[in-house]
């Protein structure tokens, strides 16, 4: 079994905060994310900052060109990918069945896009007119996984307490940073690094776990790896401890989390067989 803590210590035993908790369980790094063996379990009360999440899709403005923006042209009307030299080659039979000044214009049009800057420009000034750069909004597909940071505030009653958010601290710091083998570890550790642990993070409203379907009324997070922890054991402004120990009086600790997926539309609606996320 692994190691279990809770803070404050008597989570879901009351009504309002104390009944709305967070989990967080580590897991040993395993390939096939999900069968790790457990290493802690740690239950948190929600912070003020653990409500919020973000999603993301990624855009770029790509201009196509003349060439290309026509090709595109051809592509939306229908035809798919087989029908493209049909289509162009009916383009170039109305092309030449059309009159000189189509000709005249289209050529023109082309010659345009082939001259140099400046000679463009003029022609722009005398024609009162420009060639589509075919600008378009191009998406790029996922490019980033999504982060949740938490940060809790720790003021203990007594050193029993103040040694308990210890472990919680030093339990996170533990699973977030690789092991060694191989070379003289103590001193300067060579060889071979093991993965840091993973972990799920679980939300408890009034004592019961957020479901992961679309009847979730805030979001679920994916199984995910612990990027930093920044611990503050001077919150009241100097450094405070516990008379007769080396325990101090109040805490403050940062966690920064990755996903180790990309969001999809599939983990929002529910279809598909996948680690968690919405």
């Amino acid at each position: 079994m692994p190691d279990y803590y809770e803070y404050p210590t008597n989570l879901g035993t009351g009504d309002g905060q104390l009944n709305h908790w967070m989990s967080f369980e580590g897991f040993a790094f395993s390939r096939g994310m999900g069968s790790g063996a457990p290493t802690v379990d740690i239950a948190l009360y929600i912070p003020p900052d653990a409500l919020q999440t973000s999603y993301k899709s990624e855009y770029s403005a790509t201009v196509l060109g003349q060439v290309a923006g026509r090709g595109l042209e051809v592509l939306g009307k229908g035809t798919g990918i087989g029908g493209i030299k049909d289509r162009m080659e009916a383009q170039a039979a109305k092309a030449k069945a059309s009159s000189s000044e189509g000709m005249a214009s289209g050529f023109a049009a082309f010659a345009a896009s082939k001259m140099k800057p400046e000679k463009k420009t003029m022609m722009e000034q005398v024609t009162g007119a420009v060639l589509s750069p075919y600008l378009v909004a191009a998406y790029k597909g996922p490019t980033d996984m999504r982060e949740h940071k938490f940060t809790f505030k720790f003021n203990p009653h007594n050193s029993d307490e103040s040694m308990l958010v210890t472990k919680i601290i030093n339990a996170f710091k533990s699973a977030m940073l690789p092991s060694t083998g191989g070379g003289d570890n103590s001193t300067s550790p060579s060889g071979t690094f093991g993965y840091p642990d993973e972990w799920t993070i679980t939300y408890y409203i009034d004592g019961d776990e957020l479901p992961s379907n679309d009847f979730n009324p805030m979001f679920n997070i994916g199984r995910s790896v612990l990027k930093s922890c920044e611990v503050n054991y001077a919150t009241e402004g100097v450094p405070l401890f516990f008379e007769g120990t080396q325990y101090p009086v109040s805490a403050e600790m940062s966690l920064s989390f990755m996903e180790l997926e990309v969001m999809t539309r599939e983990k929002i609606t529910g279809v598909g067989d996948f680690i968690g996320g919405h």
